[in-house]
């Protein structure tokens, strides 16, 4: 590997200055950064993300592009980053504790002052997380969205998801409807335990029966699944756990000869930018993406050089029901 040494007498600077440049500290202008960089190139030096960054680095790890509302997190959180100077690198498709870790191991190596996880494996109930320690043990602030747990010193920032379900099922108890169903994906997630016990409480005090749930996934398959099954029970409602199950809950609803939401009225989670244009538009559950990403960067920079390591903290943030046109008065005669 090139020496600093080298590049320093290359660009006429100190080792220090090229010391700093390389790992993207502040202190250095523009032109010498420049310089110094054009110098490593030239030498054969490769350069990582921290070199290639004027000002902090943060890991961003995300489990997915293909539902838009991971999409919407990335983008935002990168738009408070880049407001406060900042970069991000990211990551994606974490679906296993190991290859998580492994991206977590990656951000720490490309040098990142911070890490901001959403809906990783901190969300299950009773997941392993050493290998979220290793990065407190580092001393890289660490900032969890949408997920809680107990045994772990970090940043949590999450939507109130029992709040979420109240909301909704005021709002379908409001419009006459006593017999809903709820269409979840892993029970053992934090979000989906936070979602069942309001549900259950709700359902129990309505003194309307059993209210039936379908696990399967956040998908459109398994939405789609999902209202078949519920349907079978005779729901007037399905309560989804995002748009894109509660988008194929509109089609299982129609393969049974049935409407939305003359016969079935259905609620989404996320608000997706596409949520207004399905048919009917959607009535879903709005999590407050940008205040929540604000608080997350804020948290992830806020520790500076002297305290890399924040307090453990919680910060819950209510979302809003956004009510569209797949959610209306429940069929005459189906309550009681």
């Amino acid at each position: 590997m090139t020496r600093l040494i080298d590049i320093a007498r290359s660009a006429g600077v100190s080792e220090a200055t090229v010391s700093r440049v390389l790992n993207g500290k502040a202190g250095v202008n523009e032109a010498t950064r420049g310089t110094v960089l054009e110098a490593a190139r030239q030498l054969g030096r490769e350069l990582g993300p921290r070199a290639l960054s004027s000002g902090p680095l943060v890991g961003v790890l995300v489990p997915d592009l293909d539902n838009q509302v991971f999409s919407a997190w990335v983008e935002r959180l990168e738009a408070e980053l880049f407001e406060r100077g900042a970069s991000a690198l990211v990551g994606l498709r974490a679906r296993t504790v190991e290859r998580e870790r492994v991206i977590l191991q990656r951000f720490l190596h490309s040098g990142v002052d911070a890490i901001i996880v959403v809906s990783g494996h901190h969300a299950q109930q009773r997941g392993p997380i050493e290998h979220y320690r290793e990065i407190t043990a580092a001393g890289t602030p660490l900032v969890l969205i949408n997920g809680v747990r107990d045994d772990l010193d970090a940043a949590f920032l999450s939507t109130d998801d029992e709040h979420a379900m109240r909301l909704t099922l005021t709002h379908l108890q409001d419009l006459g409807h006593r017999r809903i169903g709820l269409a979840m994906g892993d029970e053992h997630t934090w979000p989906v335990r936070s979602k069942l016990g309001v549900f259950e409480e709700v359902a129990t005090s309505s003194l309307e029966g059993e209210w039936p749930v379908s696990f399967t996934d956040f998908s459109y398959a398994g939405g789609y699944e999902a209202a078949r099954d519920l349907i079978a029970h005779d729901v007037t409602a399905i309560v989804c756990g995002s748009d894109v199950m509660a988008a194929g809950a509109l089609e299982g609803v129609r393969s049974h000869g049935l409407s939305v939401p003359e016969d079935i009225s259905v609620v989404g989670y996320d608000d997706v930018f596409w949520a207004g244009l399905t048919d009917p538009p959607l009535t879903t559950v709005r999590q407050a993406v940008n205040s929540i990403a604000r608080a997350a960067v804020r948290a992830a920079l806020g520790g500076g050089e002297e305290s890399r390591r924040p307090a453990r903290t919680e910060v819950v943030v209510r979302p809003q029901l956004i009510v569209r046109g797949s959610t209306a008065a429940a069929p005459e005669g189906s309550a009681g």
